[in-house]
């Protein structure tokens, strides 16, 4: 995972440097930031003559930042920059002798805690966690949704969620996908279809699901990312009629937006602008299927397919096979979904952490 994210180390002191230099030789990707007068080897880092000015300017920019400075510091500088648990990187505090790996700010959504785990074990040094979920040995919520890839909704009720495990109260899980959440006397899972059935207004619930819920007080959704949409469309097709198009088909599959994982499409369609707006607009990528690719897999597909359409793109169907080939493991909900000049498919993918 630490791999993975864009990070940057600041150091204040000699011991200091030469512990980030040891994590730059293992993890080649990290940006240092040092101190204008210990930058005096002329090598790949970054000076700076004002850590708080410095930390201003670059608090945004990564995922994760490591200090490697006494805790104080660390908290007086970020104080000010801090908005929300959602949206502030991963902040980890290691002390210069590298005794204590801390995690600082947002353990879970932020993946500090993960990282401390990681660094501490790199470095022989302890992690020091001090979220209540983690030292109660308890599911955090949060922790689920990002292992699951999902959207909390609504976020605020996070916090009555993690409460009701660590007061001892009943958290119900309804679900229909393959997660591993094990039960004992606090969690009971069920399945989607039980959810009116065994309603409880003692328990805090929690609904994993891509359908629209009306939520009541005491309900939380995980929204898993996991609809892939496949896009067809004639030229010089507006976003807007796209919007308006997926509009309908989600309300008719009961879909909710934020679902939507990503979008994809052949690539005859790979400069059109209606495609390109409502990806850049939403935030999704968008996938780009090989007419060549469609070739291979068209006649093993169970799909709709045309004469005309082929005769045109040379494949018998677009937005189906682009949405099958850009997904997982799954299945196709809605094929070849028609619409003035537009043709939308959805393959939902399956959510484990199996």
């Amino acid at each position: 995972m630490f791999k993975e994210k864009k990070t940057a180390v600041i150091v204040l002191t000699p011991a200091a440097k030469e512990l980030a230099l040891k994590l730059k030789k293992e993890y080649r990707h990290l940006d240092l930031y040092l101190p204008t007068k210990l930058d005096k080897e002329n090598e790949s880092y970054q000076a700076f003559s004002s850590l708080s000015s410095l930390v201003g300017k670059i608090f945004k920019e990564y995922d994760a930042l490591i200090f490697i400075m006494a805790l104080g510091i660390v908290v007086r500088i970020i104080a000010p920059l801090l908005e929300s648990k959602k949206s502030d990187p991963a902040v980890l505090t290691i002390d210069d002798t590298a005794q204590n790996v801390i995690s600082t700010l947002s353990g879970h959504l932020g993946g500090a805690n993960q990282l401390t785990v990681e660094i501490a074990d790199f470095l022989k040094a302890r992690p020091v966690i001090t979220t209540a979920t983690d030292c109660n040995n308890k599911l955090a919520v949060d922790l689920l949704a990002q292992r699951l890839d999902c959207k909390i909704k609504p976020f605020d009720r996070l916090k009555k969620a993690n409460g009701a495990l660590l007061f001892g109260s009943e958290l119900h899980i309804f679900s229909d996908y393959k997660i591993k959440i094990k039960a004992d006397n606090n969690i009971k899972i069920y399945s989607l279809e039980q959810l009116q059935e065994l309603r409880s207004s003692e328990a805090f619930e929690i609904i994993i699901s891509n359908q629209k819920f009306k939520l009541e007080e005491n309900q939380l959704q995980l929204i898993p990312r996991n609809i892939v949409l496949g896009i067809g469309c004639r030229k010089n097709t507006t976003a807007a009629a796209i919007r308006r198009s997926l509009k309908s088909l989600l309300e008719e599959l009961n879909l909710l937006p934020a679902s939507i994982k990503k979008i994809a499409t052949i690539d005859l369609k790979k400069e059109e602008a209606g495609i390109l707006e409502l990806a850049a607009e939403n935030n999704w990528p968008l996938e780009i299927i090989e007419r060549e690719k469609i070739k291979e897999v068209e006649t093993g597909l169970d799909i709709k397919k045309s004469d005309f359409v082929k005769k045109i793109t040379g494949v018998a169907a677009a937005a189906s096979p682009a949405a099958v080939l850009a997904s997982g493991v799954g299945k196709l909900i809605a094929d070849k979904k028609k619409y003035e000049g537009i043709t939308l498919s959805v393959f939902e993918e399956e959510v484990t952490d199996e």
